[in-house]
């Protein structure tokens, strides 16, 4: 089965994860990809780590190699809003400051996508503490609507980032 990762529904990616005709690797790959051709100019993210998005996914394979399925996620790469704890990630809730560590803490939403190796590709911006539906900040700047390339548009909503990234 030949998946494009990019237009491809979640259910035919897993499938295609699971039959070997497309890797956790290659999908991370393909992410990094497309955020080094867009990633600067649509300023989705407020943490990007490729490094750590590679490591993930290896995780994710090498699972599914030795016979391990732990959910349709596994592998998958998932951006998460800078509101949500990620281990290892600073959280800033679009605060112009780092928030305490405890706001790493994983919540079950975030522990749910772990729980089945799906991979972190990083933290989205959102507005400061996701108070606002524009999806602008003056702290770290305003993420460009990918549906424009010749005018900044405000991409809109608190998960201004979030929708970006996809």
């Amino acid at each position: 089965m030949t998946i494009n990762s990019q237009t491809g529904s979640l259910q035919a990616i897993a499938e295609a994860l699971r039959d070997g005709s497309v890797s956790a690797r290659a999908l991370a790959e393909s992410a990094i990809e497309n955020h080094e051709a867009h990633g600067g100019k649509l300023a989705a993210y407020k943490t990007w780590d490729p490094d750590r998005l590679r490591a993930e996914a290896g995780v994710a394979d090498d699972a599914l190699a030795a016979g391990i399925d732990l959910g349709p996620m596994q592998g998958i790469p998932v951006s998460v809003k800078d509101l949500y704890g990620v281990r290892g990630y600073p959280t800033f809730a679009g605060s112009p400051r780092e928030l305490p560590p405890e706001w790493r803490h994983e919540g079950p939403v975030i522990r749910a996508l772990r729980g089945q190796l799906a991979t972190v590709s990083g933290k989205t911006h959102t507005v400061q503490f996701a108070f606002g539906a524009l999806g602008t900040n003056p702290h770290w700047g305003t993420p460009h609507n990918p549906w424009d390339a010749d005018e900044h548009r405000a991409p809109g909503g608190s998960s201004a980032g979030a929708g970006v990234s996809l």
